[in-house]
């Protein structure tokens, strides 16, 4: 019997398809991670609040209305002080499944049903068309280490 492609993408999605490494990452994302880093979450955060993305409280600004003043995680009883704290990670998610995933499926979503969408890969390219940061992802829920990426 064919499964339903919503079917499909919430299996891969909660981590049960393969590559198997994928459920500790969705994982991270609800439980945190003592030792992960938040800087990028933060800064994803505040992208999107300034842009009106849901929700839109996380971050306490400065008056300037522009800078994160306070992060709301911090206050995460005996976990605040962790590198990544539970549910930090899974907001941005669900900031960007909201605001920008759902809302504009019609344009995001793969032309054949029987398909899913996944990041796939990144690259970060040199004014010269030099190539100094590739990777390729293994399956959905699968990342490139931002902090890589960001010095590349």
């Amino acid at each position: 019997a064919e499964l339903s492609p919503n079917l499909k993408l919430f299996v891969v999605g909660i981590g049960l398809g393969p590559p198997w490494g994928t459920l500790p990452a969705v994982l991270t994302g609800y439980l945190g991670n003592p030792g992960g880093r938040r800087d990028w979450i933060e800064s994803a955060l505040l992208q999107g609040q300034l842009a009106g993305r849901w929700p839109d409280s996380v971050l306490e600004l400065e008056a300037d209305g522009a800078t994160m003043a306070r992060n709301k995680f911090d206050d995460f009883p005996v976990l605040g002080g962790w590198g990544r704290r539970p549910l930090e990670l899974a907001t941005l998610r669900l900031q960007n499944l909201v605001s920008i995933q759902i809302k504009n499926w019609g344009a995001l979503k793969p032309p054949d049903d029987r398909c899913l969408t996944q990041l796939g890969g990144c690259a970060v390219v040199e004014a010269g068309g030099e190539t100094v940061y590739s990777w390729v992802d293994q399956g959905l829920c699968d990342v490139p280490d931002f902090h890589d990426l960001i010095e590349a």
